[in-house]
């Protein structure tokens, strides 16, 4: 599937017409409508985390461009396996999961992670990035995991 700004935009009108035209108080009297309505909404939003790191990837481009004068391309299947972004000696992962612990990653989080920066620390590039979207999950990688993979730069997306 294609993503792109459009689509994203249509899918949020249509959320917020349907939570701004509902009533979602839970009483007991009203389960079976308030069940209906957050299948509605389920349905809406589909696979949420595609459009998550869609936007995610455009942040990354935008920050690329910026600093690099490099552009990437938003049309790569979201989800592919691989270096998620590798354009003009960048290479890059973008990371869309928020930390299962307070203080740190679930154990499957981590592993997950782990791979991602191992295999950005054995590629050669002039610059490596670690993007994230959450401000604890940079905090964690930063306190946690930087130490072990010094030549990738973990950049937080939503505070660039």
């Amino acid at each position: 599937m294609t993503y792109n700004l459009r689509g994203v935009a249509i899918k949020m009108e249509k959320l917020r017409t349907l939570l701004i035209n509902n009533d979602f108080q839970v009483t007991n009297a009203n389960v079976k409508e308030i069940l209906a309505k957050f299948l509605e909404f389920k349905k809406i939003a589909g696979n949420i985390d595609m459009d998550i790191h869609f936007l995610a990837s455009y942040l990354a481009n935008s920050f690329l461009e910026k600093k690099h004068s490099v552009s990437i391309d938003l049309s790569k299947a979201v989800g592919s396996s691989g270096i998620d972004i590798e354009s003009g000696g960048i290479i890059a992962e973008i990371k869309t999961t928020i930390p299962y612990l307070e203080n740190d990653f679930g154990a499957n989080q981590k592993k997950s992670i782990r791979e991602d920066l191992e295999r950005l620390e054995q590629t050669v590039g002039k610059v490596k990035y670690f993007f994230v979207i959450d401000d604890r999950a940079e905090k964690i990688l930063k306190q946690k995991y930087s130490r072990y993979y010094p030549s990738v730069n973990i950049i937080n997306l939503l505070n660039e």
